[in-house]
């Protein structure tokens, strides 16, 4: 029998998206692997589905919410599934249930400035081009919820960078990652690789991440694994945010549902 967040943490109230629709997103067939989740221990992860989606500059935030199952086409290597696509809707402040269960939340936090690439990737900028000259910020967040609505484990990664156009490199100022699991239901985080860098194409900030729960479902191990979570910063100022993220393990995952936003935060 699951074993949800019920008795382990208050009841939330998921706010409407603003101007949503529903709508395909297509992606990449990510082939299934394996990975090492204990010392004499390998799990498979099933093929998921690699998507993106992107803001230009003065596009402030999206906010998309997976409403059907991932619909693969290996001979193709595609995939694609339905998304409710619209504005987050902005919060004054927290609710009691949500200040509440966040005390039941482990965060584990990275930022630092982003290492430049090899020259061998790098585009040639035009000649005579201004250095970079506007300073862009934004993050992406993914995160899973429970049948009452507890953010059971998040990733954001956030890039702040300079640009000035199509053919000027871009300059990383800054990169950070935000890890979040809900220990009241058992999740906790298993492992965890930040990358965090930029070239004259693009800042990158990434993150693979895997959570762990031997409780959510009685007799069964979950696992939520982010393959990457990463947000680019690119020369004409486009905030872009790519992520591939799959909850498996056992029937017990049909009880968590997707949610993803990409906010820009400056220009």
């Amino acid at each position: 029998m699951a074993q949800t967040a019920q008795t382990q943490g208050q009841p939330q109230i998921e706010r409407p998206l603003l101007n949503s629709t529903t709508t395909t997103i297509s992606g990449t067939l990510v082939p299934s692997t394996t990975a090492q989740t204990g010392p004499a221990i390998q799990t498979v992860i099933p093929a998921s589905c690699r998507f993106s989606l992107s803001l230009a500059p003065g596009q402030r935030a999206i906010e998309a919410r997976r409403v059907s199952d991932i619909n693969v086409n290996a001979a193709n290597n595609t995939c694609d599934a339905q998304f409710e696509v619209g504005q987050p809707a902005e919060v004054a402040a927290l609710t009691a249930a949500e200040s509440a269960n966040l005390a039941n939340t482990s965060v584990h936090e990275t930022s630092a400035v982003p290492a430049q690439t090899g020259a061998g990737t790098l585009v040639v900028p035009q000649s005579g081009a201004a250095l970079a000259t506007v300073q862009s910020a934004g993050f992406l967040k993914t995160w899973w919820i429970d049948p009452i609505n507890i953010t059971v484990n998040s990733v954001q990664n956030s890039t702040t960078w300079r640009w000035s156009g199509t053919g000027t490199c871009v300059t990383g100022i800054l990169g950070g990652q935000s890890l979040t699991w809900f220990t009241g239901s058992g999740w906790f985080l298993a492992s965890d690789s930040w990358q965090n860098t930029f070239n004259c194409s693009a800042t990158t900030s990434a993150s693979t991440v895997h959570y762990q729960n031997n409780i959510f479902c009685a007799f069964f191990t979950t696992f939520a694994q982010y393959n990457p979570n990463k947000v680019n910063g690119l020369q004409n100022g486009t905030l872009v945010g790519t992520w591939n993220d799959s909850v498996f393990g056992n029937v017990c995952v049909n009880l968590l549902r997707f949610r993803m936003q990409l906010t820009r935060t400056q220009n």
